[in-house]
């Protein structure tokens, strides 16, 4: 959560932002489960949302893949580029899992 807001990617069909903005523990179509704080950021509400849209520029609804660039990915380089921090393995293990499968040719 940044400033009473949490952000997640997500996929569509179209060539635009697949970023979007929710109510902390709101999400629709998920379960909430758990929070876990990452870090602060000393940036302001308006230096953030230049930050996002930016970030979000880089992820198009399109591109979204479940193994390989899915919503925990996008929450794992927004902790990089706020904090430094990376999330908790557990959070994208069944994506690496993927990945290591998908690279062992099956």
């Amino acid at each position: 959560m940044v400033h009473g807001k949490e952000y997640g990617f997500g996929a569509h069909d179209f060539p635009a932002s697949g970023v979007f903005e929710v109510e902390p523990r709101k999400c629709p179509g998920f379960i909430y489960r758990c929070s876990i704080t990452l870090g602060q950021t000393n940036m302001s509400a308006s230096e953030f949302r230049t930050f996002i849209e930016n970030m979000a520029s880089e992820y198009h609804g399109d591109t979204y893949h479940l193994i390989t660039k899915n919503c925990n990915h996008f929450t794992e380089d927004l902790s990089n580029r706020l904090t430094g921090k990376q999330i908790p393995g557990w959070v994208n293990r069944l994506a690496k899992l993927g990945k290591t499968v998908q690279g062992n040719s099956l």
